[in-house]
């Protein structure tokens, strides 16, 4: 069997099929260009494989909340769009930027007054990126809850 033509039965996971799309290519491309910023090392980017998929994750979970918190992530991503790369003095849109300077312009917006849009965004993208097993690996989350128990819990 093809996995690319399982269809889900119908009842309890209907809600997991897929949503109809309602996030343009231009916000996924400047979504793209923020959180490789975020999450890129000395080494360069995070890599292709794992951006695509976290864009994928982005999409779907963009389009199936409300019209609201769609319109608050476009209006933070055109924020960042334009303020971010003048903190940097050059000139929007940010994806245009080079990735050192893309991660330097959003280190100089969190520090400044105008973080607010860059802290949904960020919020979003982490959640989403560290769902990846391979992320989860790299930062030793192992699945289970860490830390010690509480008294009588053993």
């Amino acid at each position: 069997m093809d996995d690319q033509n399982i269809t889900l039965a119908k009842g309890d996971y209907a809600d997991l099929a897929v949503a109809p799309r309602r996030v343009s290519g231009r916000m996924l491309r400047t979504l793209r260009s923020v959180a490789e910023a975020i999450f890129s090392t000395d080494d360069g980017p995070p890599p292709r494989d794992r951006m695509d998929w976290l864009l994928g994750d982005a999409e779907d979970f963009l389009s199936r909340v409300g019209s609201q918190t769609r319109w608050v992530m476009r209006l933070s991503l055109l924020a960042i769009s334009v303020v971010a790369p003048l903190l940097v003095v050059r000139l929007p849109p940010f994806r245009s930027l080079a990735l050192r300077e893309r991660a330097r312009a959003l280190t100089r917006l969190e520090r400044s007054k105008f973080s607010a849009p860059l802290l949904a965004v960020k919020a979003l993208v982490t959640l989403l990126y560290y769902e990846h097993p391979d992320a989860a690996r790299e930062v030793g989350f192992d699945g289970g809850c860490g830390g010690a128990l509480p008294r009588g819990a053993e």
